[in-house]
């Protein structure tokens, strides 16, 4: 059998991208711009969840772009997720967003390894605090990112979708064997 080893490149987070802290803002009713925290992202619904804010000189420096990587770094939840709306938005104090710098890395493929289990573990080992848990700014620049050719970057992705696919499907089922299972039984009780 041939081995088919994959040439990687291993670089820190730093040098292929740009991780900024988010902003404050103190929300208003009705703003043009999204102010995106972590629950916002959890209910992928930010268009109607955010709280918003006014668009000024200030805010322009924050405005995401879409491929940015949201990335929670205060609080319990861990969350990594590419920024693919189509809204003016910027992340809050609760989140870095990180813009790659370089094209030998997809966002896609930056969220995947940094979700990884493995990476997903380390990056938590180094929360400071209790109360609300914060990973310090260099912790995320000094992280070091295994780096495939475009293609397998392409592979791993489209597996990670089918695999995300599978485990709906089986959710579904599950929910469905339930549901047929109840009304078995509560036909079987003539109820």
């Amino acid at each position: 059998m041939k081995d088919r080893s994959v040439d990687i490149t291993k670089r820190k987070l730093c040098q292929i991208a740009e991780i900024q802290s988010g902003i404050y803002i103190k929300g208003i009713s009705d703003g043009d711009v999204s102010c995106l925290q972590v629950k916002d992202l959890l209910m992928d619904s930010p268009e109607t969840t955010a709280m918003k804010t006014n668009r000024t000189k200030k805010i322009d420096r924050y405005l995401l772009k879409k491929g940015d990587i949201l990335f929670a770094c205060k609080g319990t939840t861990y969350l990594c997720k590419v920024f693919d709306y189509d809204i003016p938005a910027v992340a809050s104090t609760t989140l870095y967003s990180i813009r790659l710098q370089t094209n030998i890395i997809t966002p896609e493929y930056l969220c995947w390894y940094m979700n990884h289990p493995t990476i997903a573990a380390s990056i938590n080992n180094e929360k400071m605090g209790t109360g609300s848990p914060m990973i310090r700014k260099e912790v995320i620049e000094n992280l070091e990112v295994m780096i495939p050719d475009m293609n397998t970057q392409k592979t791993i992705i489209e597996i990670s979708k089918l695999q995300e696919r599978e485990n709906e499907l089986v959710g579904l089922i599950q929910q469905k064997k339930t549901q047929l299972t109840n009304q078995l039984i509560i036909n079987k009780l003539n109820i």
